[in-house]
């Protein structure tokens, strides 16, 4: 073998480590697959509530987890805490002495309902891809639900419902923040 053939088998062989090089740091770089409870974490670490969000997910949580499946864990979570919510208002109102109350109660079952009929729109939205009537949707079971410790204050009472409503709310909150982070 003379010069000329070394040095091309040297040349080649720089070449070929520099293409393996090359893609092995290629293949370094692309991002691990997350697994299911590396997905729940990392999305629940940027809510309000992380403890709340990762506990309640997890609970709710129904086959693949993606960041949809994560979100509908979420919204399912505000849903059922809002259907606790308005089984309680419905007892306590049975239980009512005072018109007073009995008017309050009314006022949180009729918008516990719609709190929930807002869960329920919700999911539809996601499945339409439709950011802005999900953002609609989530606001308005917010919304609802602080009706009704509004409507407590206005007549100067203490909710009973007082941690059910801030449970739903936290829920409400860390909703959107999964939202924004999955581009809904």
């Amino acid at each position: 073998m003379g010069f000329h053939s070394n040095a091309r088998v040297a040349a080649s062989l720089v070449v070929v480590s520099a293409l393996f090089l090359a893609s092995a740091s290629a293949v370094a770089a692309l991002p691990r697959k997350l697994s299911q409870d590396d997905l729940i974490s990392k999305l629940c670490s940027k809510t309000d509530y992380v403890t709340l969000c990762i506990s309640s997910v997890n609970k709710n949580i129904k086959g693949q987890h993606t960041g949809v499946s994560v979100l509908n864990a979420e919204i399912d979570a505000a849903a059922n805490s809002t259907k606790e919510a308005l089984a309680k208002a419905t007892t306590l109102y049975k239980s009512a002495s005072s018109k007073v109350e009995k008017q309050i109660l009314s006022t949180c079952q009729e918008t516990y309902g719609y709190a929930i009929d807002a869960a329920v729109d919700s999911k539809a939205a996601i499945k339409a891809h439709d950011a802005a009537s999900l953002n609609i949707h989530l606001s308005a079971l917010i919304t609802y639900v602080e009706t009704c410790e509004d409507t407590y204050s206005e007549f100067s009472r203490a909710s009973p419902l007082k941690e059910l409503d801030d449970l739903i709310g936290n829920l409400g909150s860390n909703c959107f923040k999964i939202a924004s982070q999955i581009g809904l």
